[in-house]
């Protein structure tokens, strides 16, 4: 059981994980400048006055009380800046930590703005702030090689990893077990009904596939890959297929739903899914990474 969530491995998978949680943090700071006013200050669409329960629960909220539009405004660029650092591997156990503490905060100052992607992407950055997403792919590695000379494989711990994989599996099979509760997925009408859902809609679906067959098709497609992705996808044989499926149900979601970065922030936990040594090897063979020097004897 320990060598099999605790063995050290190469930490390519987890880099490539912190890059595309960087880059897709930088997007969600990118949106929220766009229309800061409007969800963070007094004179926008929340102001203190209308947040419930802002003075009944104690938050990790850096920005409680804040009405300042300087203070804020600056505090959205330190976290675009603590995205930018994250995803390029800069100071990455700093960065992840300010990210982490930036993210709760704007989170719990306009909470009616998120929706599940912001719950995932605050969960993804807490287990990259605990781990050493840096090892790879990082400028951190670069400097360090810049100081010291060429370092030997970055190998670290399996259970960050591990612990990504179990939170996707628990999060599609908590879905599944809601979804069941209801009788629009039992009889396969639930995409008719989401689909319908005018404003949420990004791109207009096509009439036929919101009429029969093609409305059952695609929830009992959805319950079976959110089944999947909860079990099958721990199966090596299985695993691509079941990841396809996964890209493809969210691509699905992605231009027919307005749910800004949901899809990516959840399918870029996908690569857990393969070991770092997998992922290494899939960008060495595409040059994008030079082959690993042997570490000394």
């Amino acid at each position: 059981m320990n060598a099999r969530f605790f063995r050290e491995e190469s930490g390519h998978a987890l880099a490539v994980f912190r890059i595309l949680i960087g880059f897709l943090a930088t997007a969600n700071c990118l949106i929220l400048l766009a229309s800061w006013r409007d969800w963070f200050t007094e004179d926008g669409l929340t102001p203190l006055s209308h947040i419930t329960g802002a003075s009944d629960v104690v938050h990790l909220n850096l920005l409680y009380g804040a009405t300042s539009e300087p203070l804020i405004l600056g505090f959205l660029l330190l976290t675009l800046a603590a995205s930018v650092c994250t995803m390029l591997g800069l100071g990455s156990r700093i960065a992840t930590v300010v990210l982490f503490v930036c993210l709760v905060s704007l989170h719990h100052r306009s909470p009616g703005m998120l929706n599940s992607g912001d719950t995932l992407m605050r969960q993804w950055t807490f287990f990259l702030m605990l781990a050493p997403s840096g090892a790879a792919l990082s400028l951190d590695r670069i400097l360090l090689e810049r100081r010291k000379g060429p370092q030997p494989e970055a190998v670290i711990s399996a259970w960050p990893r591990r612990l990504i994989q179990f939170q996707i599996a628990l999060v599609y099979l908590a879905t599944l077990v809601l979804k069941l509760e209801g009788s629009s997925w039992w009889n396969g009408t639930a995409t008719w009904i989401s689909g319908s859902l005018v404003e949420m809609q990004r791109f207009p679906l096509p009439g036929f596939m919101l009429q029969a067959p093609f409305v059952q098709i695609t929830t009992w497609y959805t319950l079976a890959i959110e089944l999947a992705l909860g079990t099958l996808v721990f199966w090596k044989p299985a695993r691509k297929w079941v990841l396809l499926g996964g890209l493809a149900l969210h691509a699905g979601i992605e231009y027919s739903m307005n749910i800004p970065l949901f899809a990516g922030i959840i399918c870029s936990g996908y690569v857990a899914f393969y070991r770092g040594e997998e992922v290494r090897g899939w960008l060495e063979r595409r040059g994008l990474l030079r082959r690993a020097e042997p570490g000394p004897a």
